[in-house]
């Protein structure tokens, strides 16, 4: 995540030009050329042009993130996992090298991270799937041409035992939220649990802090009001709301270190079971 406070307003515009550029430009280029080429392939990380994951490391995240996941929630063999905008990988990839017997489903927006994954997860590695969805988002697939409104997870009710969204609330608005929200949990057999990570809007946002989060747009705050998806948050009140409109509950929150404290994690995470 590239921190966005006190940045000014060209450098600002040049980063959201840059964006629709790599994502509405050049995207379709490098789905076909690791589509048909193998130029892209090998090696355990992806290329740097590909990457879209966090600054930093790719292998050692992918890991910090699986050992974080096991703070709360097994990883046993057999478990079921929906990794919603399981983007290129670093979760998946991370799964494939740790932990054996995994029944495994992610998708995402950006095709060539779908692409590029299924390559990259070798067949050994147990029972991985992974899906393209065309649906629009302004922010990672702009030319995108499903709705998110009425868009359905490509899954069935009740098939997995955890739901996992990394980054993924951080960029959505009200709508689209809710929407995401409820498919995750619909996922979900009885007792399961989602693993969701998001920005949570303080009461008073420190100074410290990487965003301001200043302007409203529903029930979201937001960094931007001209790029609204960049960084996305709610209310703790929002989540606990839309958790039981949906079946589940809060059980858990993680405060991250997005706020400028020293935590393990960078966005708050927010674990939810299902119930019934």
């Amino acid at each position: 995540m590239h921190f966005t406070r006190g940045k000014p307003g060209w450098r600002r515009a040049a980063d959201k030009l840059a964006r629709y550029g790599k994502y509405g430009i050049l995207a379709p280029v490098l789905s076909g050329v690791v589509r048909h080429t193998g130029w892209l392939d090998g090696g355990e990380a992806p290329p740097r042009v590909l990457n879209y994951a966090a600054d930093g490391d790719f292998l050692a995240q992918g890991d910090a993130l699986v050992r974080h996941i096991e703070r709360d929630i097994d990883l046993e063999p057999g478990t079921r996992v929906l990794d919603i905008g399981c983007g290129i990988g670093r979760l998946a990839t991370a799964l494939a090298r740790n932990r054996s017997g995994l029944i495994y489903a992610g998708f995402d927006v950006v095709e060539y991270g779908i692409l590029w994954c299924r390559k990259a997860v070798p067949e050994q590695a147990g029972d991985y799937r992974f899906d393209h969805v065309d649906v629009f988002n302004p922010f990672y697939n702009p030319r995108g041409r499903l709705s998110p409104d009425d868009f359905a997870f490509p899954y069935t009710e009740g098939g997995f035992d955890l739901a996992v969204a990394i980054s993924v609330f951080t960029h959505l608005l009200e709508d689209d939220t809710r929407r995401y929200f409820a498919e995750g949990i619909r996922c979900l057999a009885p007792g399961g649990r989602a693993y969701f990570t998001t920005f949570l809007t303080p009461d008073t946002v420190p100074e410290a802090a990487h965003f301001e989060f200043r302007h409203k747009i529903g029930a979201a705050a937001v960094e931007r009001r001209e790029e609204p998806e960049l960084a996305v948050s709610y209310s703790r009140a929002f989540w606990e709301a839309l958790a039981a409109a949906n079946g589940a509950r809060l059980e858990q929150v993680n405060e991250g270190s997005w706020t400028g404290a020293a935590r393990p994690d960078y966005q708050d995470v927010l674990i939810f079971r299902k119930l019934g």
